[in-house]
């Protein structure tokens, strides 16, 4: 059968893991907004828009930078470094965020300079509120091209609605607990912010683990790309190096995103 060769085993897996990373994001969002949700509609209603957006804003990225590498070979060293660079800003990005090392005025300042999201904060709060979440989005596709130098122009083009099931599936999915979440928040069942807490700490620490793994994947390709050679397969190389960073992070900073975490899941609870 089609899905029991090996490497579509292999392009199928890579593909679950770009979908889990998008919308692992766009999940911790949709939950930790669950106080927004008066009705059911309001949650389904945000996670679909939000779903969309973290599907098509990636794929935009993932897909245009491939034509240009696939088009236009002596590019492919710099695209992937290109690539490799947009990883480590959106890593950079997410560490701080969840670490508490962001300062609040900083992001307030951000979005008062952010010209669309002001554009659109004066026609829809709605969508100001989506835009805000799904910004990084636009990064992640370029990051996740290295993934796609050795796949036929049919596989990318497949892609996109593999990816794209993933990420809204999850995304919708995860409408469900919120709306049980602010139920129990409204009855006053749910005061323990811990199990939430806990949640959006290793929602995080997954989604930064498989981003790290494209952006190591990307510095690899680019390293092919210049005629170098590797011992083993870049696959295994990006692996690995993801899985020592990751540990790393998880030594230096994982008792501070802990109580980061913790911290903002107890005012998140607060009446």
């Amino acid at each position: 059968m089609w899905v029991l060769a090996p490497g579509h085993w292999q392009y199928l897996l890579i593909n679950a893991a770009i979908g889990i990373g998008i919308a692992a994001d766009a999940v911790i969002a949709t939950i930790g907004r669950f106080k927004r949700f008066e009705t059911v509609r309001d949650a389904l209603s945000w996670a679909a828009a939000v779903g969309f957006t973290h599907t098509v804003f990636p794929m935009i990225g993932l897909i245009g930078l491939w034509y240009a590498a696939s088009s236009f070979p002596s590019l492919k060293a710099g695209i992937y470094g290109a690539g490799f660079l947009a990883m480590v800003w959106f890593i950079n990005d997410v560490v701080r965020d969840i670490a508490g090392l962001d300062n609040d005025d900083d992001e307030d300042e951000t979005d008062d300079n952010d010209f669309f999201y002001q554009f659109l904060a004066k026609h829809s709060r709605f969508w100001a509120a989506v835009w805000a979440v799904s910004i990084d989005a636009l990064v992640t596709g370029p990051g996740k091209t290295a993934a796609t130098a050795q796949w036929s122009q049919a596989q990318v083009l497949g892609s996109f609605p593999l990816v794209g099931l993933v990420v809204f599936g999850l995304v919708m999915l995860s409408a469900w607990p919120a709306i049980a979440l602010r139920r129990y928040w409204q009855d006053q069942k749910f005061d323990n912010p811990r199990g939430l807490a806990r949640f959006t700490a290793v929602g995080s620490w997954v989604e930064l683990s498989i981003f790290m793994y494209f952006a190591y994947l990307a510095i690899s390709e680019m390293i092919l790309a210049l005629g170098v050679e590797p011992i083993i397969s870049e696959f295994w190389i990006a692996g690995m190096f993801a899985i020592s960073t990751i540990s790393l992070l998880l030594v230096t900073l994982g008792d501070r995103v802990w109580a980061t975490q913790l911290q903002e899941a107890t005012d998140l609870l607060q009446l």
